[in-house]
């Protein structure tokens, strides 16, 4: 392949990196500059060849070295292309992923620079290779988005899918629940075959099948992003649910307040005070056993 034989003669110094890049792309030659500089950092056993030249005369009462013939360097070269493309296609078609766990959050940004913040309990999984041209990732579990302005940014969930051009907005993807706050801009979401446009502050949720759509989203970012988990008309399991991942701990309660319809919010830094703020409003005691098991009554 062309792009082959470029690539051995920029291994060998013949050519530039200008004169390759009409042969390859941006990322292609991103990747190999990685391969490469992983390749040169590897060291080789200690061997000493005046040694090992003097123990083959005595052994066979010879002094001939052979200097590396041009076909030997063409071997060697054409390796090397073979190693570093391969490496290159097993990295690029390779699966990038984010996870945490329970009472865990991490940031970070995508190829393009757009920026992720997840929440706890929650994956994210996407291709690097020509990520410019084919934005996608998949979801499962939350996360806030602040996307660089480029082409289409798709986030597929098991419940729905979200696509924009550039914006901020918070998807939520649990069980039954799915959610799309859109913070800036304007952002697309598929439930069911159906489209839905959600602008700038407003809310696309839907819950048991049930889909709901408000437009009193006002603030900048998702709260949970500052320690602190916010809800409005949710079933109370999904409240619990939320703090159980928060914090890592089980709570048992009483199944009867499952669908109570809560409004509220707890803080993801204190436990004692996250447990008075879901459980004060219902007339519920609580009471820590360890620190993984609490009791509502």
């Amino acid at each position: 392949m062309e792009n082959e034989y470029y690539l051995a003669k920029w291994l060998s110094g013949e050519v530039d990196e200008e004169e390759l890049m009409k042969h390859i792309s941006k990322d292609e030659l991103r990747s190999f500059k990685k391969i490469v500089s992983v390749t040169q950092n590897l060291k080789s056993p200690d061997f000493n060849i005046e040694e090992a030249l003097e123990n083959i005369k005595l052994k066979r009462n010879t002094s001939k070295v052979k200097k590396l013939s041009f076909l030997k360097y063409t071997y060697r070269v054409a390796a090397m292309v073979a190693v570093l493309i391969s490496s290159y296609y097993f990295i690029s078609t390779k699966n990038t992923s984010y996870t945490t766990q329970l009472a865990e959050k991490t940031t970070f940004e995508l190829p393009d620079n757009s920026k992720v913040n997840l929440n706890a309990e929650s994956e994210i999984t996407y291709k690097s290779k020509n990520w410019e041209n084919a934005r996608a990732l998949k979801l499962k579990g939350e996360a806030f988005f602040s996307v660089t302005k480029g082409s289409k940014f798709t986030v597929n969930t098991p419940l729905g899918t979200v696509q924009v051009l550039g914006t901020q907005f918070n998807v939520v993807a649990r069980d039954t629940y799915f959610e799309v706050n859109c913070y800036e801009g304007l952002v697309s979401a598929t439930y069911n075959n159906k489209i839905f446009k959600i602008p700038a502050g407003s809310t696309f949720k839907v819950l048991n099948s049930i889909t709901e759509f408000s437009s009193e989203n006002t603030g900048i970012n998702p709260t949970w992003i500052h320690n602190s988990s916010s809800f409005k008309s949710m079933p109370y399991k999904f409240v619990i649910n939320e703090l159980e991942r928060q914090y890592n701990i089980k709570i048992e309660y009483d199944v009867k307040l499952a669908n109570t319809i809560f409004t509220g919010n707890f803080t993801h830094t204190n436990l004692e005070l996250a447990l008075q703020a879901i459980s004060i409003p219902l007339n519920l005691k609580f009471t820590i056993f360890n620190e993984k098991l609490v009791s509502l009554q």
